[in-house]
């Protein structure tokens, strides 16, 4: 690789292939021998129900496994392969998409039409829910007399506050028919029922994974989180050179607090004369300020480097920061990635840095000088990484 930007973004794409569907579902499924007798039996018919932005990826990963007699794929406009939404449906899968973060009416009009398909399972059926962050806004019947207006007005000011994910989606479940293992009460209870989930979660809370249709439920594994794909980051960043260390995997601070903390382990990092990767993954919290436009990970890049370009160096850096899953907050992009020049490069091209950040509009002016992560949908989510490398010091 010819560049500190080379081989970060390198690194970040290692992060989410180490949580594909594919690899995790082979993983665990080498790990519970019991459960996939289970789920391989084909006494009973088997429906797959797999709601999130990894929906279509972990609908295929099973059924490359497994058999399915008939299947549901609810997950993020947009995320579904070119045709697929056109189609609308095959022999076995039906496949719709809605919005996120904000619930429509397709969030509503696809939740009735499944809640209909699950009802009709009895005791002859085996039903599999496969579960990916997302899922709270794709998946809604709100509470009787809430319309769909009020529904948005309130989850638009959720999610500009800066709560947590599980305050959020605690929240979320007040006014819903389905969340927060309701899903469970609407079906027949002779029903089994075995939940699958990809946790975009710290802590893999499963009351606040897609904020928990089937939980409480005894029959609920968690595939994989963060951790995998933080520890793959790292390995690879051996092999690259890189002196390494991880600040934490469940980091939950916000944007202003991540910033500084980047800050300090860039000034400590410089008393080493060799390469150095710094490492931080979880979800940070970003209360949005005016009416800019960007996400958690874009301006916490714009805040890091605000503060770097006060510590000259002629050591090269790079740092990235990236949701997992291709979307940064209501954009188009997985985040952010600035170097040592990103600050000259924005106010040469007129921008006020401080200034954007408090109208929380890190997206264009990011754009404007080609300082964005593009990944488009990556058929997973496990949370926001973040990575610092430092070059090593020129002899």
């Amino acid at each position: 690789m010819e560049s500190l930007r080379d081989e970060i973004l390198y690194l970040f794409q290692q992060g989410i292939k180490a949580a594909s569907p594919k690899e995790l579902f082979q993983e665990f499924s080498n790990g519970n021998l019991e459960l996939v007798e289970k789920l391989s039996d084909k006494s009973k018919k088997q429906f797959v129900f797999s709601l999130g932005k990894a929906a279509y990826t972990m609908a295929k990963s099973f059924s490359d496994l497994f058999p399915v007699n008939k299947g549901y794929v609810l997950t993020k406009y947009n995320h579904l392969p070119l045709g697929l939404h056109e189609m609308g449906e095959d022999k076995i899968w039906t496949y719709r998409e809605a919005s996120h973060p904000i619930p429509d009416e397709n969030s509503i009009r696809y939740a009735i039409e499944v809640l209909d398909q699950l009802k009709q399972l009895d005791k002859d059926d085996r039903l599999v829910v496969l579960l990916s962050g997302g899922g709270s806004s794709l998946f809604e019947i709100p509470i009787d007399g809430l319309t769909l207006e009020e529904l948005t007005n309130i989850q638009n000011l959720l999610l500009k506050s800066g709560k947590s994910i599980q305050e959020i989606n605690s929240e979320r479940k007040k006014y819903s028919k389905v969340k927060g293992g309701k899903l469970l009460k609407e079906l027949n209870q002779n029903l089994e029922v075995y939940t699958l989930v990809i946790s975009d979660v710290i802590g893999d809370d499963p009351n606040s994974i897609a904020s928990g249709p089937t939980y409480p439920s005894k029959n609920y594994f968690i595939l994989g989180n963060l951790t995998r794909s933080i520890q793959r980051i790292l390995e690879e960043g051996i092999k690259l050179g890189y002196q390494t260390k991880l600040i934490s995997d469940t980091w939950s601070g916000s944007s202003e607090e991540t910033s500084f903390l980047i800050e300090k382990e860039f000034i400590l990092a410089l008393d080493s004369p060799m390469s150095q990767m710094i490492v931080l993954g979880g979800e940070m919290v970003c209360p949005v300020l005016g009416d800019g436009i960007g996400g958690r990970n874009q301006e916490t890049s714009l805040r890091v480097s605000i503060l770097l370009k006060e510590h000259p160096t002629e050591r090269d850096w790079m740092f990235l920061s990236g949701g997992t899953d291709g979307t940064d907050g209501p954009t188009d992009v997985a985040g952010g990635i600035v170097g040592n020049d990103s600050i000259h490069k924005m106010e040469k091209k007129g921008w006020n840095p401080k200034k954007e950040l408090l109208n929380s509009n890190s997206y264009p002016i990011l754009k404007d000088i080609d300082a964005q992560v593009s990944t488009g949908p990556t058929g997973t989510n496990v949370n926001d990484i973040l990575i610092l490398l430092i070059g090593s010091a020129k002899s």
